[in-house]
Parts: structure tokens; C-alpha cells; sequence
């Protein structure tokens, strides 16, 4: 197993990455692979850990890396947490990753859970062609699933006067008010984006996510007019905590008729 570790910069941090190779692969396809709100390039129960080694052994490369503020990146997650400062990294991220002379002649992924499913379909990088875009049970109505959801009302309210918010959702975190400033003000909106772009896209949904509703994917799937496919996962929950294996194998049999 061959692993790497790389400091991508962004923002004007340091982001932590992890390059993964496959053995023997000339230019292997690679797969940039983007991490959910408060989490990290590990990912819960080393859930992207387990993507990442099944990549590997189907012979592709993977990054898997810290939004700045998360996991061992620079930064502090109140201060650098927001959709717009996400949208920068993977960017900077995807250069860097096409910047690299093993990967000039490879196809490039995205693949992204939760609020990095939201990243991944709201991303395209000019000047460097994105070949598919798989999106693990994401955020696509961004306000109201923070509002309602992941911050709650009374904390959502409490930010937008300018407050910091802390323990939302089960979490110990803290947040500044800017993250909900910039969704209020930006219109991040993963199907507008998806406008802009043509590329396959995989969509995969637990259909008991508490978190992030399946409802939201299969709007998605209806209203993008690119390659897609949706896989409703029954009784999969936010994290695929009991079906990783059929998440893997997904991932892995659509990857391969690219």
C-alpha cells in the first residue's frame, strides 16, 4: 500500500492530504475525495479510509484531504468553515492534483460525502476536465437543511445576528456566523451549478438519513441533464454505517465503464 502524505496550500493554510497509490499503475485514474461538515480525510468508522483502500486495490489513486479548519489542516473550524472557503480548497485541491506529472495523463474524480457531496457537484475547476462526479448522500438544499436540521432554528437565528453557535447537532464544535452568512448570501445551489457542467454523476442515499434527507438527491437526479445514475440505499443511514460494502461496490462497478 503505497501512501503519501502531501500539504496542499489554500487560503492561505495548509491542507493535509493523503495520496494513495496503486502499485504498478502508470497514470492511474484519481479520485479527489472531500470529507463531510465536522469531519476529516478519515472520515467516521475510517469510512473514506475504506473507499480509498478499495480504490487502490481496483487500481486507482486517491486524495482524500482537511478542509482548512478540519482534521490536521491549518486553520480553526469556527473561523474557516464555510461552503464558499470548501468550494476554494477543493479547487486548489483539483490544481494540484492535475498539477502533478504521475497524474497528467489520468481521468480525475470527485467523490464527496454529506456537505463534500454538496462541494463535489457544486465545483468545476476551468482548465481541468473533471471525468465523473460521485456524490455520497448530499446536502442539495443547503439553507433549509442547516436551518431546520444540522444547526436548528434558534442557533440559525442566533448566527444570523451575529452570534457564534456551538454544540449543534451533537457536535462540540464551534461556528462562527460567517458560515451561515454565506449561505444566506452566496446561493450555493447544487443543481444551478450543475448547469455549468455535463459530466457523469453517481448519487448514493440512505433512505432512513436523518441528517440529510434522500429527498434532496433524487431532486437532483431529476433535474440534471448530464450521464446519472441514483442508488437508493434501503435502510442506509447518513454514514452508510451497515452498507459501506454496497457504497464501495457502486462506486467501484460505475468508476470501471467510464
Amino acid at each position: 500500500m503505497a501512501k503519501e502524505h502531501v500539504w496542499i496550500k489554500s487560503r492561505g493554510m495548509q491542507l493535509s492530504a493523503m495520496m494513495q497509490l496503486p502499485t504498478g499503475v502508470e497514470h492511474p485514474p484519481v479520485v479527489v475525495i472531500a470529507h463531510g461538515f465536522t469531519g476529516e480525510k478519515v472520515g467516521g468508522g475510517q469510512r473514506l479510509v475504506h473507499i480509498a483502500n478499495a480504490l487502490e486495490q481496483a487500481g486507482y489513486a486517491s486524495i482524500r484531504f482537511d478542509f482548512a479548519g478540519s482534521g490536521d489542516s491549518e486553520g480553526t473550524f469556527a473561523a474557516q468553515t464555510t461552503v464558499s472557503g470548501w468550494i476554494e480548497d477543493l479547487h486548489e485541491v483539483v490544481q494540484w492534483t492535475a498539477g502533478q506529472p504521475r497524474f497528467h495523463q489520468s481521468h480525475l474524480y470527485l467523490l464527496g460525502h454529506s456537505l463534500g457531496g454538496a462541494i463535489v457537484l457544486l465545483t468545476d475547476v476551468q482548465g481541468v476536465p473533471i471525468a465523473g462526479r460521485i456524490a455520497l448522500a448530499p446536502v442539495i438544499n443547503l439553507v433549509d437543511n442547516f436551518r431546520e436540521t444540522i444547526i436548528g432554528p434558534k442557533q440559525w437565528a442566533e448566527a444570523e445576528s451575529g452570534k457564534t453557535i456551538s454544540h449543534f447537532y451533537g457536535s462540540s464544535y464551534f461556528l462562527e456566523p460567517t458560515f451561515v452568512h454565506d449561505l444566506l448570501e452566496s446561493g450555493h445551489d447544487p443543481v444551478e451549478a450543475s448547469k455549468s457542467y455535463q459530466a457523469p454523476v453517481l448519487l448514493i442515499h440512505g433512505t432512513q438519513d436523518a441528517a440529510v434527507p434522500a429527498a434532496g438527491s433524487r431532486i437532483f437526479y431529476e433535474q440534471y441533464h448530464g450521464p446519472k445514475e441514483l442508488l437508493l440505499v434501503e435502510e442506509g443511514d447518513h454514514g452508510f454505517t451497515s452498507h459501506l460494502p454496497v457504497v464501495i461496490e457502486k462506486v467501484l462497478s460505475w468508476l470501471s465503464v467510464r
